[in-house]
């Protein structure tokens, strides 16, 4: 017997169009709801979220949980997210914590008692709120993010918030993102939330956006319901199929192939790609390709790489031996560590440096410091690079903005530095412009000009076998041992795998400068 109604839920959902908004709802979800699939999971804020942006990836999301995602240049920690709500809920002592449980959160609302950690579990929608606090006859939402500034993003989680709570019969009144400041400066006293956080009102957006929130939120419901993934022509996707992250779902019937790597090609691109092009192969160029574009495709067709050798020859015979290939590796919390520092400021905790004296071919000196756990690396960077690096070199980095933006802060940190950074200042050349401008390129970059993809295409070597083989990953591994309770023998390897992927930056630049000094037949000494 319930063949009938399934058929008949299956029906409206596939003449949607022939239904007003709010019948077809409530004949889904009212009428028809026991119905439903049991299966199909609750909606959530990040499901929600997702759904916002691409249909086809909310469905991948939450009907096939195995499906990769990559989450690791995710650069806030769990650790540094759960301590800005713990610094928040100083602001509210008397909060309960409901543990993220539904039972718990419902009960302390019934009771008109502040929450924090709160969760609202309805018959389709699943909310999780860092604060719940009565105000005016009903109740304030507060959302603590890892953020500089309040994003469009965020307003529509708290709307998602409002929509679920009011739904479960809880009034919302009042609706608040807390973002960080960044001019917040760390004393090294307890921290002040007041001045950390600020705080946005966004109760009147959230009100405005309830029902177009509920119509999407519903209209997820229905997508779940299906048992393919959504047609392309007819759901809302990436603005942009370059953005696409199952392109072997979304376009298995025509893949993008390479034409995504242009540099710098994204309205280009979709140009292309309308026009029926999926390979840079088949590109022929014409005076809409800038430079770049069109030395990339022209490497992509005859599989040779590309050398400007009198731009390469020009910058090779600027530099000053001796060479100091410098690199430092920071951290950059939400929550500052370091006295004196400020939210989101990168502090160098370590640095390597490799010294060329004479000849490209000589076996480099080593220099690193980490930081000791006794006083502020900034400092000690400073002592020690002060006395290895003295003007009339060649300063080499990748990039080489980041590492003078890092020791011009730390100068002004510690002023007694300033003079010698000034006198080294001009030394500085940055060994990724001539790949940035493309005076090198060969086909294998697929557009790319970073180190990790330069140093294999030019050198063969790579960081595969580092256990540490990326920034983001070196800034996370040592804010938990600085912050979070680790063994002295984890501390040790963690620190011994920092130094290796932070000596292998600086080692990459004199590979580079070597293989680049081959090609051209570069003297390679004074």
């Amino acid at each position: 017997m319930d063949s009938v109604p399934k058929l008949l839920r299956t029906s409206i959902r596939r003449l949607s169009f022939l239904f007003p908004e709010s019948l077809r709802r409530k004949l889904l979800f009212d009428v028809l709801a026991p119905y439903r699939e049991k299966e199909l999971p609750l909606l959530g804020r990040s499901a929600f979220q997702t759904g916002q942006y691409c249909e086809l990836q909310f469905w991948k999301f939450l009907k096939e949980p195995h499906s990769e995602f990559d989450i690791s240049n995710q650069f806030i920690s769990p650790k540094q997210k759960s301590l800005l709500k713990d610094i928040a809920g100083n602001l509210f002592p008397d909060a309960k914590h409901a543990g993220y449980r539904d039972a718990k959160t419902r009960s302390y609302l019934d009771s008109k008692q502040p929450i924090k950690g709160a969760c609202v579990r309805t018959k389709f929608f699943d909310t999780r709120a860092d604060f719940l606090i009565p105000w005016e006859e009903g109740w304030q939402v507060i959302l603590i993010k890892a953020s500089s500034s309040a994003k469009r993003t965020h307003i529509s989680e708290l709307s998602f918030i409002r929509m679920v709570l009011e739904e479960a019969g809880y009034k919302v009144n009042s609706t608040q993102v807390w973002t960080i400041s960044s001019e917040y400066s760390y004393t090294g006293a307890e921290i002040d939330p007041n001045r950390l956080f600020h705080k946005k009102d966004c109760s009147k957006e959230t009100l405005a956006n309830l029902e177009q929130t509920k119509e999407k939120a519903y209209k997820l419901l229905e997508i779940l319901e299906k048992d393919k993934i959504p047609s392309i022509t007819s759901s809302k996707h990436c603005d942009h199929p370059r953005n696409c992250i199952h392109p072997e779902s979304c376009y298995s019937d025509s893949p993008p192939g390479d034409l995504f790597t242009l540099r710098e090609g994204k309205d280009l691109t979709l140009t292309l790609w309308n026009q029926g092009i999926r390979n840079l192969s088949e590109i022929e160029p014409d005076s809409e390709f800038t430079h770049r574009q069109k030395i990339q495709v022209e490497a992509i067709k005859s599989g040779k790489e590309y050398l400007n050798k009198d731009s390469l020859l020009s910058y090779l015979n600027h530099l000053k031996f001796p060479l100091y290939c410098l690199d430092f590796e920071t951290i950059n919390p939400p929550v500052p560590v370091y006295k004196d520092t400020h939210p989101f400021q990168h502090v160098p905790f370590l640095y390597s440096l490799h010294v060329i004296r004479k000849d490209l071919k000589e076996k480099p000196e080593e220099y690193t410091y980490l930081d000791d756990h006794d006083k502020d690396p900034r400092l000690g960077i400073l002592e020690s690079l002060s006395s290895q690096i003295k003007p009339g070199g060649t300063i080499l980095a990748f990039n080489d903005s980041f590492e003078k933006r890092c020791l011009k802060e730390s100068v002004q940190a510690y002023p007694k530095y300033k003079e010698w950074f000034q006198s080294i200042e001009p030394d500085f050349s940055d060994l990724a412009k001539p790949f940035w401008d493309y005076d090198y390129y060969h086909p294998a970059q697929e557009g790319t000009t970073s180190l990790k993809v330069v140093l294999p295409v030019l050198t063969g070597a790579n960081y595969k076998e580092l256990t540490i083989n990326a920034g983001h990953i070196a800034n996370s591994e040592f804010l938990r041992i600085k912050t979070e309770n680790v063994s002295d023998q984890e501390r040790e390897r963690v620190e011994s795998d920092l130094i290796a992927y932070c000596k292998m930056d600086t080692f990459a630049l004199i590979l580079i400068l070597r293989a680049l000094a081959q090609k051209l037949n570069w003297p390679e000494k004074l």
